[in-house]
């Protein structure tokens, strides 16, 4: 059997108020174009389907045109939410979308079998069931009278156990079903061995450790980090399909996929990532003025990050550069030297990094300890209101 993993698709982001509904739009016809051309027995989605709670009508109508046509080709779908979608949303959908054999599962439920899909072959009389974990919010697996008074290290600890337990279940439930047909399970997480992209909200979603994964499936798609790879210490065959577009000048340098997966019963699975290439470049260019507008021909397809020297600055270039429409964002050198830390682990300027991850390492340096994820939580959906606030103005 064939599957087509992808993951953290953010319908509806914006990026600094541009729309990217097109890019989005594009990169959907070619997700199609591969599924029909690998003739796959599902798509698998792994979360962060919308990239808010409360997605814009054009990016509801958007997935649910994806979904159908992928229905057109008789191409089934499986998708769970991440920590972006809203649970009840989905769950609203999902009578509609098993018309369309688009099989949403919102949530956790106590029926586990409702969380494991059966797909059928599209030759052959092979199935496969589908285990599916959504995000679990650390606030909904956590109860207030569990949690009171424990450290950090041991909601942590707690959370895992919760994860692993679910895991487990999904696994003997597949088993209990069918033990000769494949076995693939979803989930939406952050795995602590694993790189982040650099568009992802951080601080709500607690890690787990690599050990957590289960052993006996053939395939573990995963969503979360946008940054594509391969789990190396996972007992399975398991991968971040990553984002399908570059998020924000964190991802600028890489390259977006999706996983293909050949598996038999019984047999190991086997990945291929096949590159996209639809969806417009995030480039960052430094210089002069001068120097900038004489790479403007390279802006084509693509949004662009300028950051001046003020080597003779001369107001009616910088001018020009603000006009051209590629060009999202100008800042000027001393701004930016005057923000960048030697004292980074990873050395990068705090302009690429996550604004949680900064308010933490400031919280960290006043109060001498970590945050609540509850206050992370808080700072992340405040400062999410006030960039599209600011990108709205």
């Amino acid at each position: 059997m064939k599957f087509l993993h992808t993951s953290d698709w953010h319908v509806g982001r914006t990026i600094r108020n541009r729309s990217r509904i097109d890019e989005h739009r594009a990169v959907f016809a070619e997700i199609l174009d591969i599924a029909k051309q690998e003739q796959v027995d599902a798509v698998l989605v792994t979360g962060d389907i919308f990239h808010e709670r409360r997605p814009a009508l054009e990016a509801q109508e958007l997935v649910a045109e994806t979904l159908a046509d992928l229905a057109r080709e008789r191409i089934p779908s499986v998708l769970i939410p991440g920590n972006h979608d809203d649970p009840s949303l989905l769950r609203a959908l999902k009578p509609l979308g098993t018309l369309v054999q688009a099989h949403i599962v919102p949530e956790v439920v106590e029926d586990l079998s409702s969380l494991i899909v059966p797909i059928a072959a599209r030759t052959g009389g092979e199935k496969a069931l589908i285990g599916c974990l959504p995000y679990l919010h650390p606030h909904l697996v956590l109860s207030t009278a569990e949690s009171m008074g424990m450290t950090e290290e041991a909601r942590l600890s707690a959370y895992q156990v919760k994860v692993q337990d679910f895991f487990r279940a999904l696994v003997d439930g597949i088993q209990r079903t069918d033990r000769g047909a494949v076995s693939i399970v979803l989930a939406h997480l952050h795995l602590l061995e694993c790189e982040f992209g650099g568009g992802e909200w951080r601080s709500s979603v607690f890690p787990v450790n690599t050990g957590f994964l289960p052993a006996h499936v053939q395939y573990v798609a995963l969503g979360h980090l946008h940054k594509p790879q391969i789990v190396e210490k996972a007992k399975s065959q398991t991968r971040y399909a990553g984002s399908i577009l570059q998020m924000d000048f964190g991802e600028r340098d890489q390259k977006k996929s999706v996983c293909l997966i050949n598996v038999a019963p019984g047999k190991p699975a086997t990945v291929n990532e096949i590159t996209l290439s639809k969806g417009k470049w995030l480039l960052r260019r430094t210089g002069t003025a001068e120097a900038i507008l004489a790479q403007a021909h390279d802006f084509t397809d693509a949004w662009v990050e300028v950051v001046l020297s003020l080597d003779k600055p001369n107001m009616a270039l910088v001018d020009k550069i603000r006009g051209l429409p590629e060009v999202i964002s100008l800042r000027f050198a001393e701004l930016q030297e005057a923000v960048t830390t030697t004292s980074d682990r990873d050395q990068r300027s705090r302009v690429d990094r996550p604004a949680g991850e900064l308010f933490r390492e400031y919280y960290q340096s006043k109060r001498k300890t970590d945050p609540e994820p509850q206050l992370m939580a808080l700072f992340e959906r405040l400062y999410q209101e006030a960039s599209t606030a600011r990108d709205e103005a």
